[in-house]
This record gives structure tokens, C-alpha cells and sequence, in this order.
């Protein structure tokens, strides 16, 4: 069993959905297109959340810099916390 389909909650499941879904949109350029430090905060928080509560991953959403932060918080407003996985490709 990989360390994704071994969820301590639900909770956990959507934070890590999130960070996946923040890396795709990204390389997709469909978060912060034409800012790079934006864009680059998006993708280093998608990884972090993607790692939550892993050995090596970060234990808690405080340890987000500002710049990863606003990305998340972004992300939460435009999709929500439930929003589905986003394809790489179609």
C-alpha cells in the first residue's frame, strides 16, 4: 500500500489532493501565469502538502512561508477544499 491510499483522515486526503492539484494547475499555467515567484510559491507549497505528515514532510500547515501560504489560501477561495483531482492532460 503506497503512502497515499493509508489517510490518517479525510482531512489529511484533501490537504495532499490540494497540494497535487496546485502543482498541476501550475504547470498548466492556470495559477499565476505570468508570476513567477507566485507561481514557483504554488508549486513549493503543492509539494510540501503533498509530503504532509510523511518522515520527511512537513507536521504542520505553519510551516508554509508567506508567499506559499497566499498560494494555498488563493487556491482554497478559487476551488475549495473538496475540489476534485486535476488531470495533467486531457
Amino acid at each position: 500500500m503506497n503512502v497515499y491510499e493509508n489517510f490518517v483522515n479525510e482531512n489529511e486526503e484533501k490537504i495532499v489532493r490540494m497540494g497535487r492539484n496546485l502543482i498541476t494547475l501550475a504547470e498548466k499555467n492556470e495559477l499565476y501565469p505570468k508570476d513567477d515567484e507566485m507561481w514557483n510559491a504554488a508549486v513549493t507549497a503543492g509539494n510540501k502538502l503533498v509530503t504532509i505528515n510523511t518522515t520527511y514532510g512537513m507536521k504542520s500547515l505553519s510551516e508554509l512561508s508567506s508567499k506559499e501560504a497566499k498560494a494555498v489560501s488563493h487556491y482554497l477561495h478559487k476551488y475549495g477544499l473538496d475540489h476534485a483531482p486535476v488531470p495533467m492532460v486531457q
